[in-house]
Formats: structure tokens, sequence, C-alpha cells
């Protein structure tokens, strides 16, 4: 036998084993974190949604701060999403105070994509959830 067809003949080999220990394979984003999983239940659902929603407060648009963003605020939108994920209304349930910057939280968190689409536990055709929101001097 060759040296180049043992070689062929352990290649196929570590091939084949390597082949039946494989490790479920996790999606990485572009920035080098584990990209996130869709939701398995409802639980991981609300998790995931809520977990946006901060991630999307923190990337606020430059509104929020022209409003007074930068300033203490306390408000609670109820924000309603359809099976798919879209975000279909957003209402005010306490305002913050300021007109200026209630509207700023309507408009922000109307535009929100991304969103997981329902698991097949949810048996809605929407949801709203209650989100509060406190602000802090920045």
């Amino acid at each position: 036998m060759t040296m180049f067809s043992r070689f062929l003949a352990a290649f196929a080999i570590l091939f084949v084993v390597a082949g039946s220990m494989t490790a479920p394979v996790q999606a990485q984003s572009s920035f080098g974190r584990l990209a996130e999983t869709g939701p398995r239940n409802a639980r991981d659902w609300a998790e995931q949604t809520f977990q946006h929603f901060r991630r999307a407060l923190r990337r606020s648009d430059s509104a929020l701060h022209t409003t007074g963003g930068n300033r203490p605020h306390s408000t609670t939108l109820a924000i309603t999403i359809a099976r798919d994920g879209s975000v279909t209304n957003v209402q005010i349930l306490e305002s913050s105070g300021s007109s200026a910057m209630d509207t700023a939280f309507i408009r922000h968190f109307s535009r929100i994509k991304g969103i997981p689409a329902f698991t097949p536990d949810m048996n809605m055709p929407s949801i709203t959830l209650p989100l509060p929101i406190g602000t802090r001097r920045g």
C-alpha cells in the first residue's frame, strides 16, 4: 500500500468516525455572538420578545432623546403583536407626562421588526403585552 492510499484510508476512517460524533450546529451572528434560535414554546417566545423590546429601547431613535428621553420618565405601553410577529398596535396605558415623549415611544415601538412568530402552542390571532418603561438620566 502506498503512502497516498494509506492517507486516503485514514482520512476515510476519520471522516466516518467524525461524522457520527458531530455536535449540534449553532448559528453565529456576524458579531461573534451565538444567534438566537427560534422560541420552542410560549414561555420562550415571551422571553425572547421582551429581550427584543429591551434591545430596541437601548437602540432608540434620536426622537426619544430630543423629546426628553434623557430625563427620568415612566410610562407603560400596550403592544399588540400578530401571529407572524408583526406589531399591529401600540397604545399608551400610562403616560410619561410628556405628549412628545409618548408619541416618540408609540412611533419607535410601532416600527420594531424581528419579533419571532408565535409558537404552535400559542393558539390566538394576536397578543397584547404591557411594557413598562422607566427611563433614567442618560
